[in-house]
């Protein structure tokens, strides 16, 4: 079979593994059928970091594909917005979507900005981008302001037996990212290693920020496709590790207000592995529970070598 059964099929795809969509992490939050003034949208994505991503579903079949389904992107992104950030959180809440308070605290204010704000990122899922798909996206990435991304997703589909094969095609994701970078504007500062290094104010803080890098650099065994850092954007957000290039980090380091190097364990971070048992171990080695919330503890009160130990462990077991 090389056809989706129709566009629920489409959207439950899209739902289940929003990475595909560009500009999100895999590690998104979603929704489906999010009711607004306008209509329930098809997909309704609250990335980590606090952006917000409209998925309209059409199918080559579908008639309406180019006449219709660029004004439902349109109209679900500004109902979003003028209904404000109160009504998203009781829709969210109302189809099942996770708690967005698992989002750092920095992500929470961006997320409740961008709604007040519209800037509500458009993305047009499909089974095949043609050229009048490819000619509507290049337009609105022109007029429309710098903050939002219009993009176009294509995922071939087939299905033999029990098998599903998707073959992700994405289009609008370098025109979004050159119109952002040709304005001067995009969606804020990232940390790099180096920024985040010389904003540990302590030296002995900052020898074992080095250390922790230096550690994760050193693995040369991968099981995954995941960078080795994940970076979040200052002053309080964290940088995730990723050992063995696995797609769910164990940990991650953070700087409190005092400047100190902080560490906390991801347990409540991602929803599929929320309160895994394999966090056990790095909890109890925290003083913690991995069914409770993860507080961040002071690096320098910890045993590097155990702690590092410990993570790897955890790395190993919770992505299994």
């Amino acid at each position: 079979m090389s056809a989706y059964d129709n566009e629920d099929h489409l959207q439950r795809i899209i739902a289940a593994a929003p990475e595909h969509v560009p500009g999100v992490s895999d590690s998104a939050l979603t929704v489906r059928e999010l009711a607004t003034s306008a209509g329930p949208a098809d997909v309704c994505i609250v990335d980590r970091d606090g952006s917000v991503t409209v998925v309209e579903c059409k199918l080559a079949s579908n008639t309406e594909r180019r006449r219709m389904v660029i004004g439902q992107v349109l109209d679900y992104a500004s109902a979003i917005s003028l209904g404000g950030e109160a009504s998203f959180r009781r829709q969210w809440a109302r189809r099942g979507g996770v708690d967005l308070g698992v989002l750092e605290e920095e992500a929470v204010e961006r997320l409740a900005h961008n709604i007040a704000t519209g800037r509500v990122h458009l993305c047009l899922a499909v089974d095949r981008i043609d050229a009048d798909l490819r000619r509507l996206v290049e337009y609105l990435n022109r007029i429309t302001r710098v903050e939002i991304r219009v993009t176009a997703l294509q995922l071939a589909y087939a299905r033999h037996g029990g098998l599903e094969i998707l073959v992700p095609s994405t289009y609008g994701g370098e025109l979004a990212d050159a119109k952002a970078h040709s304005s001067g504007d995009s969606a804020g500062p990232v940390w790099t290693k180096e920024s985040f290094l010389e904003a540990v104010l302590s030296g002995g803080d900052r020898a074992l920020a080095e250390k922790l890098f230096d550690l994760q650099e050193a693995l040369d065994v991968s099981y995954g496709t995941h960078d080795d850092f994940w970076f979040g954007t200052p002053p309080r957000g964290a940088v995730f590790f990723h050992p063995f290039g696995y797609r769910y980090p164990p940990m991650s380091l953070w700087v409190n207000k005092s400047g100190q190097l902080m560490a906390s364990g991801s347990w409540t971070k991602y929803p599929h592995i929320a309160t895994h048992d394999g966090f056990a171990e790095l909890a109890v080695f925290l003083g913690q529970n991995h069914r409770a919330s993860a507080p961040g503890r002071r690096v320098s009160d910890l045993d590097l070598e155990r702690f590092w130990s410990v993570v790897l462990d955890c790395a190993q077991q919770i992505n299994v």
